[in-house]
């Protein structure tokens, strides 16, 4: 995590699947993997809850910023240190506290990638749930368009 220079925010190093899965245990990962899309859903609404909450307490106003110290961190992925704990339920609970017991320096880390992590593991349902959902309504469409030319002719 670092603080922008014009004091416009506060950033944290975006990690791809993969990366995201290091800060996790074997066990952990497969819990989740185990959660309906709904449960899975609703903990990455949790967690981004999670991720707001952490944000509202980094002030980039703050005149006790050091700003040369902030560029050591800029784009540094977040330390093996904040790796999660295995969790095999009660996700969004033990996230939170995991979250917590993190050095202010790599809380919002923490928070992102256990934000990210859910919602890669969710995408899948996304996509299906948009694909069916455009596959009705091309069929409801296809479905008007006969029906009206059935009584027009």
């Amino acid at each position: 995590m670092w603080f922008e220079r014009d004091r416009r925010g506060v950033h944290s190093m975006g990690l791809d699947a993969r990366g995201q899965r290091r800060y996790f245990t074997a066990e952990t990962l497969a819990a989740l993997e185990e959660l309906s899309p709904a449960d899975l859903i609703a903990l990455h609404e949790a967690l981004a809850e999670l991720e707001a909450d952490v944000l509202v307490e980094y002030d980039p106003d703050d005149a006790a910023i050091d700003h040369d110290e902030e560029d050591d961190f800029r784009m540094v992925e977040p330390p093996a240190e904040i790796a999660f704990p295995t969790v095999t339920s009660a996700f969004a609970d033990a996230f939170a506290a995991h979250v917590a017991s993190v050095p202010p320096r790599w809380r919002i880390d923490a928070a992102a990638v256990a934000f990210e992590l859910v919602g890669t593991l969710a995408d899948p349902h996304h996509v299906r749930a948009r694909k069916r959902l455009s596959a009705t309504w091309r069929l409801t469409a296809r479905r008007r368009r006969r029906s009206r030319r059935v009584r027009r002719g």
